[in-house]
């Protein structure tokens, strides 16, 4: 953009409307930046103002600029062959930078490398309901599944299962979401009795579960996360009849539910069927909702929110972030994992 009388500006302003990425990119310019901004303004409708604005406040949030639609990769595709998918649910992390991936369709957990290749695979066996379940990675390196199953199996990043986890004293039957908390407490959803939280502590020497803890009064939970203030994010998806769900509950240290967030937001996004939760390393907060196909942002507040996805997603379910700041979002119908810049 250019303006007359100032030669050296070489600042652009790009907010995308169309799938574009969305960004604004500042280089060297010779005027004050409250001129700079208020130049720009004159520049944009009333509908871009207020996203131009509203961008300008993520920063508190460590965002100084918000990216919309913009695919960066995608893995898998349709099939069973190696690196390929049926119903890829859930990702996570693992210690080494691999993303891995949980595919209820194939049951089977694939690895791919940071820049998306694919490593390897393994079988986590045969859960009691498709598309119940969920994977993560804990200090150690190994991998915590769960299948909708009253076990949880621990296996090695190369594909041994070392333990399979369970207690007479658990009652669920349809796990879940998973979470592992700061004290290395396991969080995991489950629909039992309409819906509880378990939280259980393990000791992997002994193979054995040594404390279980259980919160009741949720209905249908699906995906948790967990942030740094060690509340816990769940999110509760498409419920009928008189038990309100399309939401996501934040219950603090304390175990007690601080907030809901939704439905509605500020007649900004309407949940419909929320699912996968993550948390980035500012606390930024990321929900999938797989009856409108698109991904919500959160500040940390949640005094803020973007849609930082809503195009060519078909069922989004678990989420996480990639430790190159990429989110990677599990787009189940479509058979792929994509990994998407936001910031």
């Amino acid at each position: 953009m250019y303006s007359p009388g100032y030669s050296t500006i070489v600042t652009a302003v790009d907010i995308q409307f169309g799938g574009r990425c969305g960004q604004v990119l500042r280089g060297a310019a010779c005027l004050k930046k409250n001129m700079l901004d208020s130049y720009f303004l004159k520049e944009l409708d009333d509908e871009q103002v207020a996203l131009f604005e509203f961008n300008k406040g993520w920063k508190l949030s460590g965002i100084q600029k918000l990216y919309y639609n913009c695919l960066v990769k995608e893995l898998g595709g349709f099939g069973t062959d190696p690196g390929k998918f049926i119903w890829p649910t859930s990702v996570t992390m693992t210690l080494d930078g691999d993303l891995a991936v949980k595919d209820s369709g194939n049951e089977q957990i694939q690895l791919f490398c940071s820049e998306g290749l694919y490593k390897h695979r393994f079988s986590y066996g045969s859960g009691t309901v498709k598309g119940l379940g969920d994977i993560v990675c804990i200090q150690d390196g190994l991998l915590l599944v769960t299948d909708g199953s009253k076990a949880i199996k621990v296996f090695s990043r190369d594909g041994e299962m070392i333990h399979q986890l369970k207690s007479p004293d658990m009652d669920w039957n349809h796990s879940y979401g998973m979470a592992i908390l700061k004290s290395n407490d396991i969080a995991i959803t489950d629909w039992t009795d309409l819906g509880k939280i378990h939280i259980i502590r393990i000791d992997l020497r002994m193979s054995a579960i040594t404390r279980m803890y259980v919160m009741d009064g949720f209905h249908r939970p699906e995906h948790i996360a967990v942030n740094k203030r060690e509340e816990m994010l769940v999110t509760k998806g498409q419920l009928f009849g008189k038990k309100q769900g399309s939401c996501l509950k934040v219950v603090n240290k304390d175990r007690i539910q601080k907030k809901t967030i939704g439905p509605s937001y500020e007649n900004r996004i309407t949940f419909v069927n929320p699912s996968g939760v993550c948390v980035d390393s500012d606390e930024n907060l990321f929900v999938a909702d797989r009856g409108q196909n698109y991904i919500v942002m959160f500040n940390p507040d949640a005094s803020l929110v973007a849609l930082v996805v809503n195009e060519n997603l078909e069922g989004p379910c678990g989420l996480s972030v990639t430790k190159d700041g990429l989110l990677a979002v599990a787009d189940c119908y479509h058979h792929s994992v994509k990994l998407y810049r936001y910031k």
